[in-house]
C-alpha cells in the first residue's frame, strides 16, 4: 500500500478544528453531531474526545444516518488511539452537506461533561493529497475501523471482545485496547486461526503503538475472522474494548512508503 508520509497542507488552507461539549446524566444517552466545514469536504484525522471518567463512557460514530465507523465502545479507546499520533494515515472524508453523529452513553453513576474535538483538513489541503497519490499512480488509502467490546468476568479466560472483519481485506496499521481495570486485563489475538499477537497486557499493546504505527503491518480477509481475547486476572469483573486503525488493501505489485 503506497502511503505519504509528513504531508504538509498548502498555504490556502485554514485552521479548523471544531469541538463541541455536552452532559450526560448518569444511565443516560446523549449526541454530538459534527458537519466537518458544512459546504466543503472536511479531511478528518483525529477524533479527540475527553471526560472525567472515560471508561464509564461508551461511544458510536456514524456518518450522516447508516454508515458506522464504530459502536458502543469505550471513550477511553479512543482517546488512546490518537492521543499520541499525528492522526490517521489517510484521512476519513466527511463530504460537503455530510455530517458525523457521536452517540454517548454514561454507564458510570455521576454526570459527565463528555468534549469531542476533530482536526483534519480543509479541501484546499485534500485536493493537494489527491494530487500528490495520483502522481505516484496510486489512490488515496481509505481508512476503515475494527473495534469491539466486550464484560470479561473475573478469572475469565480468552472472552472473544466479537470483533468483525469487514466486506475487504484491510490492512492494520495501529491499534488501542481500553479497560476500566488497569492492570488486571491482558489480550491476544488471532487472525483466521494464526496468532498476530501473543498474551500481553493491554498497557504493553497501548506502549508499543503510543506515537507509532505497527512494525509489520498485517492483513485481515474479507470477512475472515479477526479474534481479540481478553484475560481478566483481577477481582472485579472488566469492561474492555479494542479499537484499530486499518485502511483498505490496495493490489499493488510494488508499495513504497514516501
Amino acid at each position: 500500500m503506497k502511503i505519504i508520509k509528513n504531508f504538509l497542507p498548502p498555504k490556502e488552507s485554514s485552521a479548523y478544528n471544531p469541538a463541541k461539549s455536552t452532559d450526560i446524566e448518569a444511565g443516560s444517552t446523549a449526541q454530538i453531531i459534527m458537519n466537518g466545514m458544512g459546504g466543503e469536504r472536511y479531511g478528518m484525522r483525529k477524533i479527540l474526545p475527553f471526560s472525567p471518567n472515560m471508561d464509564k463512557i461508551l461511544i458510536s460514530a456514524r456518518l450522516n444516518e447508516d454508515l458506522y465507523l464504530f459502536r458502543d465502545i469505550q471513550l477511553s479507546v479512543v482517546h488512546n488511539l490518537f492521543k499520541s499520533i499525528d492522526g490517521l494515515f489517510a484521512p476519513f472524508i466527511i463530504q460537503k452537506n455530510n455530517h458525523v453523529v457521536f452517540e454517548l452513553a454514561n454507564t458510570g453513576t455521576t454526570k459527565q461533561t463528555v468534549n469531542i474535538q476533530l482536526v483534519g483538513y480543509d479541501q484546499f489541503a485534500l485536493s493537494k493529497l489527491s494530487a500528490a497519490y495520483q502522481q505516484m499512480g496510486a489512490s488515496v488509502p481509505v481508512p476503515r475501523f475494527l473495534y469491539g467490546h466486550g464484560t470479561v468476568p473475573v478469572n475469565g479466560l480468552n472472552i472473544d471482545l466479537g470483533v468483525k472483519s469487514k466486506s475487504v481485506d484491510v490492512e492494520v496499521r495501529r491499534m488501542a485496547m481500553s479497560s476500566d481495570r488497569p492492570g488486571a486485563v491482558t489480550a491476544s489475538m488471532k487472525v483466521y486461526n494464526t496468532t498476530v499477537r501473543d498474551e500481553i497486557f493491554i498497557e504493553q499493546l497501548n506502549d508499543e503503538f503510543n506515537d507509532k504505527y505497527i512494525n509489520v503491518p498485517f492483513v485481515v480477509g474479507s470477512n475472515v475472522p479477526f479474534d481479540v481475547y481478553a484475560s481478566n486476572f483481577g477481582s472485579q469483573p472488566a469492561e474492555v474494548s479494542f479499537l484499530c486503525e486499518s485502511y483498505v488493501q490496495q493490489k499493488t505489485v510494488f508499495s513504497p512508503e514516501v
